[in-house]
């Protein structure tokens, strides 16, 4: 029977029709997704009156003085530099908590641990706009207020529930043979949780780490309530300012825009396999 039934399976064909309204939609949606994005790399590329005739949608003389505007203008790299020292070292401190809450939630049976799972999984249900005040009010009386270090903390507490959830499925359907294997050879917890446990959840351990980076990246609302200093602005809120000091200098708005635009589009194509493999892994068991 289970013979004839892939048989049968096998011999489907799905109807021309279907198929090429299939790829027509996601065309469709493509060229709806991408046109802007384009228009808006093309335009640092162009000229002012180019761009205010918008006589064409490529340039007709390609230049890079938008670009090298960017760089000279408004001290562009220093936005860039606080921007990457956010989004690591969230990255980093969100990795390395999440990965010590988990893996003893998922490994060890003890009192409160669904306690511990549940309380952390409530915290997806809450809304950002309700943490703005008391997050903002928080930063403000510990001293931290218009620092990097307090932008780090507040998004690492943004980001703990489901960066601990991700990472709990995954050291799930890690074999415990191989944790057991080196119990037997005399290794303590943490030898274990560094030298086996973490290489081996390196997919898992990445997804966490770029879906923090390209979130912190490209966050403005509570970059711009924490940082007031110009010099410690992040990329997106110093985005905010361009159009003031470029005046009427629309290339170099437009060249400024797309390069903190395409930092994480190419962090996540350079790392999508191991994203894919992250998210994928810690569904099956075994």
């Amino acid at each position: 029977m289970s013979g004839a039934l892939i048989e049968r399976t096998s011999g489907y064909h799905r109807p021309i029709w279907l198929t090429i309204s299939y790829y027509a939609v996601l065309a469709w949606f493509t060229v709806a997704m991408l046109f802007p994005i384009g228009w808006l790399v093309l335009a640092a590329f162009k000229t002012n009156a180019e761009i205010l005739s918008a006589s064409s949608y490529f340039p007709i003389d390609w230049n890079l003085e938008g670009f090298e505007d960017a760089l000279t203008e408004v001290g562009l790299l220093g936005y860039l530099m606080n921007s990457f020292i956010v989004s690591v070292g969230a990255s980093v401190l969100v990795v390395v908590a999440a990965s010590m809450a988990a893996y003893p939630v998922a490994r060890f049976r003890f009192r409160g641990r669904d306690t511990i799972t549940i309380l952390l999984s409530l915290g997806l249900v809450i809304p950002l706009t309700a943490l703005i005040v008391p997050e903002t009010l928080i930063i403000r009386a510990i001293g931290l207020h218009d620092t990097r270090i307090g932008l780090i903390l507040l998004y690492s507490s943004i980001f703990l529930p489901i960066s601990f959830l991700l990472l709990r499925a995954f050291f799930l359907s890690l074999p415990v043979s191989i944790e057991e294997a080196a119990i037997m050879d005399g290794a303590n917890y943490w030898q274990i949780l560094i030298r086996i446990v973490a290489p081996l959840s390196g997919p898992g351990i990445s997804t966490v780490a770029i879906m923090i980076f390209v979130f912190t990246w490209n966050e403005f609302l509570f970059a711009t309530l924490i940082l007031s200093s110009e010099e410690r602005r992040t990329a997106q809120v110093a985005i905010r300012f361009f159009q003031s000091q470029f005046d009427f200098n629309l290339p170099g708005m437009f060249a400024a825009i797309t390069i903190v635009m395409l930092v994480p589009i190419f962090v996540f194509i350079i790392l999508q396999e191991r994203v894919v493999r992250g998210l994928t892994a810690g569904s099956v068991k075994g």
